[in-house]
């Protein structure tokens, strides 16, 4: 069925969130017909999807909680500036969802949070695929590794849990000796004896562009793409009929919410209460590191990611619960220059930029993506944590199927709204 008759038929549908998820999915409901427009007090792109670390993963599913998390939360907790930092005047409205993560981050709940992630993971590129061929962008995605790096075997085997989940699903991970960890990744500092290899990543050259180049596709087919803020959701008998934005009001027949770290709010105003935080990254940008790694490099020690981009060496990750409206900890950005020199001896930080963007994470670490279980015609596609990039045409795909009434293609339950 055409654009125009499905749009003659209430084929029209209203997506909030112009991120990677909400421009990938607005393509696809185009794909399938419908009319579509994109609202955002954002151009596309510029929140989270802007600063990430670009990987791609198809088989590192893991879980921001997993075993072993709970003896590591207090010391991560007490330093400001560690891989995983609270502001303690937070703590009050956080403390619910720490007892609830702390439960996800169980061996049991981990392993099935893997399995979720997974579930979606395994099809990201060939779901990508024919929207970067469509957009005119397929370049700005390649194939690259992942490299996990460790400085000795203890270090290694604190995290053969992990590796011990991957290995149980038949993926393609690779145990490297120092030899072969020299091989795989040369400018990695000697002091690294042994590591993990992932032959099957891809990576964005610029995750910014991707979402970009999805944004000037959209229009040029069709789409509305609307700068304005969202005030209200105006309900009735059959649903959401209206949007009040800070610019006029909106009629809505289908509406998908896919605001990431906005998502809470909006879901609470259509009766859902979702244990969605903003789980803050960094990242820093070297435009000239007189080091180019061959791989994206994941030092467990530091917990976040390198990759090479078109403009530049980008260190992003740490995860910082701090509110979304507070303001970023720039010391978080500057640590990530010693992370550079300590991972790369002798890089250069000359010039670097820095960035901080906003996270949608659920304790289990696994995305919404159902409809509202108040109003049938609300589909809630959000909360990826660090996988928003990779998962975003998956999703896309998942929802077409919801608004079309068509059996999903992907079991739905880990992602329910009901699991809360």
């Amino acid at each position: 069925m055409n654009q125009t008759s499905k749009a003659a038929q209430g084929g029209q549908v209203t997506i909030i969130g112009a991120g990677v998820v909400g421009m990938a999915t607005a393509v696809q409901l185009q794909d399938a017909g419908y009319a579509v427009t994109v609202i955002d007090r954002l151009p596309p792109g510029e929140a989270a999807s802007f600063g990430n670390a670009g990987g791609m993963p198809t088989s590192h599913a893991f879980p921001l909680g997993m075993p072993g998390m709970a003896a590591k939360l207090p010391g991560w907790l007490t330093d400001p500036l560690g891989p995983l930092a609270l502001r303690w005047p937070y703590l009050p409205r956080l403390a619910p969802w720490l007892v609830r993560f702390m439960r996800a981050s169980g061996t049991e709940n981990a392993g099935k949070s893997f399995e979720g992630i997974l579930a979606l993971m395994r099809s990201s590129k060939t779901d990508w695929q024919p929207l970067l061929d469509a957009a005119g962008i397929a370049d700005l995605v390649q194939p690259v590794g992942g490299v996990i790096p460790y400085r000795n075997e203890a270090a290694l085997e604190a995290d053969a849990a992990m590796w011990r989940m991957s290995r149980q699903h038949g993926l393609n991970v690779q145990r490297l000796n120092r030899d072969e960890l020299r091989q795989v990744e040369p400018t990695l500092n000697p002091d690294y004896t042994c590591g993990m290899f992932e032959p099957d990543w891809q990576r964005a050259v610029d995750p910014h562009a991707v979402v970009v180049g999805l944004a000037e596709h959209f229009p040029r087919r069709g789409g509305t793409l609307l700068r304005e803020l969202v005030a209200d959701i105006e309900t009735g008998p059959n649903g959401v009929h209206a949007l009040r934005t800070n610019k006029g009001v909106h009629k809505v027949e289908n509406l998908v919410i896919c605001a990431g770290a906005w998502s809470q709010k909006l879901a609470a105003c259509l009766g859902s209460k979702i244990p969605l935080e903003s789980c803050r990254g960094y990242h820093i940008v070297l435009p000239e590191p007189g080091k180019m790694p061959r791989n994206m490099v994941f030092p467990p020690e530091f917990s976040c990611a390198i990759t090479p981009m078109r403009m530049g060496l980008r260190f992003a990750g740490t995860a910082e619960f701090a509110g979304l409206n507070s303001e970023p900890n720039w010391g978080r950005a500057r640590k990530l220059t010693e992370v550079a020199k300590s991972v790369f001896p002798g890089i250069s930080t000359e010039g670097y930029t820095e960035w901080a963007g906003d996270r949608p994470i659920i304790p289990d670490s696994l995305p919404v993506i159902d409809r509202s279980p108040r109003h049938r015609n609300v589909v809630f596609a959000f909360g990826h944590a660090f996988y928003g990039l990779t998962l975003g045409a998956i999703t896309g795909r998942l929802v077409t199927e919801i608004v079309d009434g068509r059996p999903p293609s992907v079991d739905l339950a880990p992602y329910r709204v009901s699991r809360f």
